[in-house]
């Protein structure tokens, strides 16, 4: 700084340089290194690069020796569990093996990484779950024993919160994706007609907008992605209950959504289980239900996923669908995973 300020002064005494310009130039320079270090310490992670591999990519790692016993097999069988209400079975997640000793360059910037470590030094046997470690969007769980004897034990009991972590963590990242990228016409097409947001990624386009439904999809030559979203009197609602909120679906779809013969429209395939849960985002808690739909009298169908919410202040229930359909495709986890991130980007307008 005093080198600097040294070299101004200079071009003062040789007249290259008045005094106020003097002021402004080392002002500047002053204010442009103060915005460098400031960057360079409370914003870190931008400098960090984007994660490799789709969301359902899971990069493991684990020593050949590891894998190459009844532990490893136990691994791999619980990274292949079956994506839930899919027409053909899918695994939950597309596995990447590899040996601890190629764990360098590209491969630490994978989407979502699992660690196995045996590391006879540690006390406590354990499951470390970090985010952002090594690229953006990035969710690391490593799984850390003392004795490689522990871990088939302590990988099955821990199974099913590390496969929430990544799964929701793509979620996550796949909506934040798409409240910075969205197709504006058919964000508005919700924001005016209903009390929250949505975020659309680019293509979508509104087929059917009324006063209590919308229809928005992305349709590609050989796959289509479709939102609904429907809201009602809680007073004309029969119960909270799964059953109820299923024949609720069936009569609005039945309503609003013809196929393409005279009299067919969409429906609920019941040759398959509707599967059950709760959720929560938006900072509500949802009812949620995944099965496989279908066109009566047509021969349509594929996975969907619906989300229902009490609003009790408004007297409202809120339905949200997500539906695809891709016959010739394979790989209709991506599809259902994308459709529910348009839903779980849900932001109530206070």
């Amino acid at each position: 700084m005093d080198t600097l300020y040294g070299t101004f002064k200079l071009l003062i005494m040789r007249n290259y340089l008045s005094k106020s310009h003097l002021l402004l130039l080392f002002t500047g320079v002053l204010l442009t290194m103060v915005f460098i270090v400031v960057s360079c310490n409370s914003s870190g992670e931008s400098f960090k690069p984007r994660p490799l591999g789709a969301p359902g990519e899971v990069l493991l790692v684990i020593d050949d020796s590891n894998w190459n016993s009844p532990t490893g097999n136990v691994i791999g069988e619980l990274l292949e569990d079956a994506f839930p209400a899919l027409p053909q079975v899918e695994s939950m997640f597309k596995k990447t093996r590899i040996d601890y000793s190629q764990f360098k360059r590209h491969f630490r910037t994978y989407r979502n990484i699992l660690l196995v470590s045996v590391k006879p030094d540690e006390h406590i046997n354990r499951v470390e779950y970090r985010k952002n470690e090594w690229a953006l969007s990035q969710q690391v769980a490593e799984v850390i024993v003392n004795d490689p004897k522990a871990l088939k034990d302590l990988i099955e009991q821990k199974w099913p919160t590390i496969k929430s972590f990544f799964y929701t963590g793509d979620i996550d990242a796949m909506v934040k994706s798409y409240s910075v990228i969205y197709e504006p016409l058919a964000v508005d097409a919700i924001k005016e007609n209903y009390p929250f947001n949505l975020y659309f990624p680019r293509g979508y386009e509104v087929k059917k907008q009324e006063d209590a439904f919308s229809w928005l999809a992305f349709e590609r030559l050989e796959s289509h992605l479709g939102i609904f979203v429907y809201q009602c009197s809680l007073d004309s609602v029969v119960s909270m209950d799964a059953r109820d909120l299923l024949q609720l679906r069936n009569n609005v779809l039945m309503q609003q959504v013809p196929g393409e013969n005279p009299g067919s429209f969409m429906t609920t395939e019941e040759s398959y289980p509707v599967l059950v849960n709760k959720s929560k985002f938006g900072g509500r808690k949802w009812i949620e239900l995944r099965g496989l739909w279908k066109v009566q009298g047509d021969f349509m169908g594929g996975p969907f996923v619906d989300y229902f919410y009490a609003d009790v202040e408004r007297n409202q229930l809120i339905m949200l669908e997500g539906y695809v359909y891709a016959p010739s495709k394979a790989n209709k986890a991506l599809f259902v995973r994308e459709v529910e991130a348009v839903l779980k980007s849900f932001i109530p307008v206070l």
